[in-house]
């Protein structure tokens, strides 16, 4: 079990040690900027976009700067769509990840039974949407639904609805944008503070069925 963690534990390290160096390569400044001047070109930048929605989980990027992109170049009615159409291809990846690397020993065995047994209280899709709500990294959300078990179609639902939130506040500052900056955009800290609300309002009712159930047993 030991051996098995550390194995594991090493994997993760130096998963991140890449994605940190590549990240240092390859800036989002750059990509985006890529981006924009491909927008005149409509089937390059359709490519471009999956290609970098594809890629972004292993460079370390925030989904945020990409649909801020969106918003920026096509506003709100194309923009958003496109933003949580994206927020569910980019989480493919971990996800995928996730389910190849599920078993039942080490770190990754507990983290498997503990996503399972929160995805039996809670349901699958409206697990995933509390945790897209809340202000959890998308990531690790995406690698801990793959190693639960939980299937592609409520991933992916979930993944929409619950990024929704997120998506109008970038997709819209990035149209209200005059000129395009990563670095002026920021998640105001009421808005975090709502969404996880939301979030723990979304599971409240399984969570009190489940803390019933077991005092009543």
């Amino acid at each position: 079990m030991k051996r098995a963690t550390v194995r594991q534990v090493v994997g993760v390290g130096g998963l991140v040690g890449l994605a940190a160096a590549a990240a240092l390569v390859f800036s989002p400044e750059t990509v985006v900027a890529e981006l924009e001047a491909l927008a005149e070109e409509p089937l390059l930048f359709a490519v471009a976009l999956v290609a970098v929605y594809l890629v972004r989980p292993f460079l370390l990027w925030p989904v945020s700067s990409i649909a801020l992109v969106l918003g920026y170049l096509y506003g709100p009615a194309v923009g958003l769509p496109l933003a949580l159409a994206g927020a569910a291809l980019t989480g493919l990846p971990p996800y995928c990840i996730g389910r190849y690397a599920k078993t039942d020993i080490g770190l990754f065995g507990y983290i498997c039974n503990s996503g399972e047994g929160f995805v039996d209280t809670v349901g699958e899709t409206r697990g995933m949407i509390a945790a897209r709500l809340s202000p959890v990294p998308g990531d690790p959300i995406s690698y801990g639904a793959g190693l639960s078990g939980v299937s592609l179609r409520p991933f992916l639902a979930g993944t929409v609805v619950g990024e929704i939130p997120w998506a109008l506040v970038t997709v819209f500052t990035g149209a209200s944008m005059r000129t395009l900056s990563l670095s002026e955009f920021a998640v105001s800290p009421e808005l975090v503070v709502a969404l996880a609300g939301l979030a723990l309002i979304v599971l409240a009712g399984p969570l009190y069925n489940r803390t019933t159930a077991s005092v009543e047993s």
